[in-house]
């Protein structure tokens, strides 16, 4: 498993035979636009699919069964001359030791993504340059991505890819590139804050929930389902902290953005498990799912 694999991260300078570590299926949907030639969109598609597959985004060798699976849709909602404003979706799952299930990882929306892409081009990413907008998005989003997965594997393992996007927001910025600021879309759930909470202290709760909810929890579903579904109500009651100093942390609103359909799943049936001090704990951390916390038994 990949438990090996990650320790890997910490020789970043050696030289491996790098592989992907992305399955992606990327979809671009024009439906909302009047527009008559649709194969420009179907070439978008391919070089945003050939852009992500075919990319190295870390030098951990990832085996078939361990690549993080990634749904992007783009819906597109302008385009002229080039330029397009899009809704761009994001959904990744990595597997759950010893079964067939994929479990959710990061669920998050990116709107009214202003880009430009001429046909055919391809598109391009470099470190510490900024190319262009659609690559530089991706690319951040990307090693979040990675690091989340990595951190559901091994402790505190995603935070180098964390500095990687924190790093294109900053150059992207000095570019004076329009929406990637704090004040982007208003309030703080926008990709500044986002990156800034996962490179401070509030992602140490983040990162242990990560790690035991996954390594502690899902991982041993398929030999100990009642230890599995006690540790994953531990990880859940220990992100109390990060809600109490932050009150509307974007992290838990990623995490339970992603993970709440599957704890309703986990706790409704099965083994006997006490679901009182859970129930409670769902409900204090986001009230916004709350009838779904309150239909556990």
């Amino acid at each position: 498993m990949k438990t090996f694999n990650l320790v890997l991260t910490i020789f970043f300078s050696l030289n491996f035979s790098y592989t992907q570590e992305i399955n992606a299926k990327i979809i671009v949907n024009s439906e909302s636009i009047n527009q008559t030639n649709s194969s420009v969109f179907k070439n978008l598609e391919i070089s945003l699919s050939n852009f992500i597959n075919n990319s190295s985004w870390s030098n951990v060798n990832y085996s078939e069964f361990e690549k993080v699976d990634l749904n992007v849709l783009l819906s597109i909602t302008s385009y002229s001359n080039n330029s397009y404003v899009a809704n761009i979706e994001f959904q990744a799952s990595r597997p759950v030791f010893n079964s067939s299930y994929s479990t959710p990882i990061f669920n998050y929306q990116e709107k009214n993504f202003q880009f430009d892409y001429v046909e055919y081009e391809p598109i391009i990413f470099k470190n510490n340059q900024f190319e262009s907008k659609i690559s530089s998005l991706l690319a951040f989003y990307i090693n979040i991505i990675i690091g989340v997965d990595h951190d559901s594997f091994v402790l505190n393992s995603g935070n180098y890819f964390y500095d990687i996007s924190k790093n294109i927001l900053n150059y992207t910025n000095q570019s004076n590139i329009s929406g990637w600021n704090s004040s982007h879309n208003g309030g703080k759930l926008n990709k500044f804050w986002l990156i800034e909470y996962l490179t401070s202290n509030d992602s140490n709760e983040f990162s242990n929930f990560l790690f035991n909810y996954h390594v502690n929890g899902l991982d041993l579903m398929h030999s100990d389902i009642l230890s599995a579904k006690t540790n994953i109500a531990t990880s859940i009651s220990s992100l109390k902290s990060l809600k109490r100093r932050n009150p509307n942390s974007i992290l838990i609103k990623i995490l339970f953005d992603s993970k709440s359909d599957e704890i309703k799943d986990i706790y409704s049936g099965g083994s006997f498990f006490d679901v009182t001090n859970l129930v409670s704990d769902l409900n204090y951390l986001t009230p916004f799912f709350s009838n779904k916390w309150n239909s556990i038994k």
